[in-house]
C-alpha cells in the first residue's frame, strides 16, 4: 500500500493534479483526478498496479488511465450539456439491448444442451448432390504437388521429370528423392485444393490463367537459390462444381446452423403453445373472430 500511495503522489506531481480537499471529504477515499465534480480514486484502480510491476511502468499506466477517464469524463458532461432530454433517455435502448442479450444467451445455452453435432457421410453426399449450384467455383481447383529444391541440387532434373509420374513406382521414387534432396514437398494429388492454397508457397502468385494450369503442366520458378515446382496433376476450371472433399467442410457447417436455426423454431413454437395453454399468453380484440385470427397467426 506504501509502495503504491508513493507511485500515485508522483503521478499527482506529474500532472499536476493537486487537490486541497481533506480526505473526510471524499469518504476517507484518496482523490488523484477531477473532472467537474466526479472524481477518480486512488480506490477505483483495483488492479491497475499489481504488486510485481516496475513503479516506473506503474506510473506510465496510471497516467495512460488518468488522462482516458479524464476525456471520457469531459464527453459525458458536454453531452448531458448539450442532449436534449429525449436524446439522453437511453433506458428504453438499454432495456432493449439486455433483453436481446439474455435472449441470445438463453437461445445459445439450449442449442449447446440439444444441438447434434454429427453429420454423417451420407447427409454430407445428399446435400451435396442436391445443391450443386451452391458449390459452383469461383478460382480453379486443382490436385497437384509441390517441391522446393535447392537450384543447384543433382536431383533437380529427375525430380522435375518424375514429377509426371504415370506410375506407382515412379510416383514412390519422387517421394524418396524429396525426402532426401527436397526443403519443402507437398502432395496435393490425391486431393482437390484450391489453386491459391497449392501454390502458397511459391515466390510469385500463380495467376489462374496460367497455361500450364490448363495444360496440367509445370510451374517453375527459379530465383537463384531455390527451384520451386508446382505439377498441376489435374484441374477444375472456374464455373465448375466444386469436388465433394472441398466442399464437405462447408456443408457440415451449413448442416448444423441448420439444425440450429431448427432447434430455435421449435423451441419459440413450444414456448407459444404451451403459453396459450396455461393462459400465459392471450390476445385481446373487441371482436372475438379477431382474437381467434390473431391466435392462429402467431401459431
Amino acid at each position: 500500500m506504501k509502495r503504491h500511495l508513493i507511485i500515485i503522489t508522483m503521478i499527482v506531481a506529474a500532472i499536476s493534479l493537486h487537490s486541497c480537499h481533506t480526505a473526510d471529504e471524499h469518504n476517507g477515499k484518496t482523490p488523484i483526478a477531477k473532472v467537474y465534480d466526479r472524481y477518480l480514486y486512488y480506490e477505483d484502480l483495483g488492479d491497475l498496479l499489481p504488486k510485481d510491476t516496475d513503479p516506473i511502468d506503474s506510473v506510465l499506466k496510471v497516467k495512460q488511465y488518468i488522462h482516458v477517464w479524464a476525456r471520457q469524463q469531459l464527453m459525458i458532461k458536454m453531452a448531458e450539456i448539450y442532449l436534449k432530454d429525449q436524446e439522453k433517455d437511453v433506458e428504453r435502448q438499454l432495456e432493449e439491448y439486455r433483453n436481446n442479450l439474455l435472449i441470445y444467451r438463453y437461445k445459445d445455452r439450449y442449442i449447446s444442451e440439444n444441438l447434434d453435432t454429427v453429420v454423417t457421410l451420407k447427409q454430407s453426399t445428399d446435400y451435396y448432390q442436391n445443391h450443386p449450384d451452391d458449390f459452383v467455383l469461383n478460382s480453379p481447383a486443382v490436385k497437384s504437388v509441390f517441391v522446393m529444391v535447392p537450384a543447384e541440387n543433382d536431383e533437380l532434373q529427375q525430380i522435375r521429370k518424375l514429377l509426371d509420374f504415370h506410375s506407382e513406382k515412379d510416383s514412390l521414387l519422387l517421394i524418396d528423392l524429396c525426402k532426401q534432396h527436397a526443403v519443402k514437398f507437398d502432395n496435393f494429388d490425391n486431393n482437390w485444393t484450391p489453386l491459391h492454397e497449392a501454390s502458397q508457397y511459391m515466390p510469385d502468385i500463380i495467376s489462374e490463367k496460367n497455361d500450364a494450369i490448363k495444360t496440367n503442366g509445370t510451374i517453375t520458378i527459379n530465383d537463384g537459390q531455390y527451384a520451386y515446382m508446382l505439377k498441376i496433376r489435374d484441374h477444375i476450371a472456374p464455373g465448375g462444381v466444386m469436388p465433394f472433399n472441398m466442399a464437405e467442410s462447408s456443408i457440415n457447417r451449413i448442416l448444423i446452423n441448420k439444425r440450429k436455426t431448427s432447434i430455435v423454431n421449435e423451441l419459440e413454437q413450444t414456448l407459444i403453445d404451451e403459453a396459450f395453454k396455461s393462459k400465459n399468453l392471450e390476445y385481446f380484440s373487441a371482436d372475438k373472430q379477431d382474437t381467434e385470427t390473431n391466435t392462429q397467426n402467431i401459431k
